[in-house]
């Protein structure tokens, strides 16, 4: 059996999308491929084992969004153990506030490593990311006066052609403990 974990972009966050994880837990239980599945928190973050595979799961998940709970251009990330193990290992910022690092999960294609090199300048040691075989990893604020936020402000805006979905790095750990129970 294969074991997936999902992010799910734009669920219960600002008022749109608003899903209740049971109620999404107990829809996609209905869905064959889908064996069993576990939730965390309110923001769309789901563990799935399945016999199927990654494409055969990121659709009936899709399907499940749009039709039962009317979610428009449904996206999500999806990853296996092992991808998501890289992923964790692979964070370039090692500091002892977690909540001040952001993974951001492409749930379409991810950016260019042309567009973090144009962005470097502009980076300092308390407002910077790294894009790490399509993942990026933000460090620093991400709420406060508008000087501190000129970076994170700039990586948002790339998000609005190629969508992503984050976690802080507290979340990227309990979904890997949690999927490795």
């Amino acid at each position: 059996m294969n074991k997936y974990l999902l992010f799910l972009r734009a669920i219960n966050i600002a008022s749109q999308n608003l899903i209740k994880m049971k109620e999404l837990k107990e829809e996609l239980s209905k869905v064959k491929s889908i064996k069993k599945i576990e939730t965390y928190i309110q923001t769309g973050n789901l563990i799935i084992e399945s016999y199927e595979n990654k494409i055969e799961i990121k659709k009936d998940v899709i399907n499940v969004l749009s039709d039962k709970f009317s979610v428009k251009d449904p996206q999500l990330a999806i990853y296996t153990i092992e991808e998501y193990k890289d992923i964790l290992s692979s964070n370039p910022f090692d500091v002892p506030i977690p909540k001040s690092v952001v993974v951001f999960f492409p749930t379409k294609e991810s950016l260019d490593q042309s567009e973090y090199e144009k962005e470097k300048p502009e980076m300092t040691e308390k407002s910077k990311w790294e894009l790490i075989n399509g993942i990026i990893y933000y460090f620093g604020k991400q709420s406060g006066p508008a000087t501190e936020l000129k970076v994170f402000r700039s990586l948002n805006k790339k998000f609005k052609n190629l969508p992503h979905t984050g976690r802080n790095f507290n979340t990227v750990k309990k979904m890997f403990e949690l999927a490795k129970k």
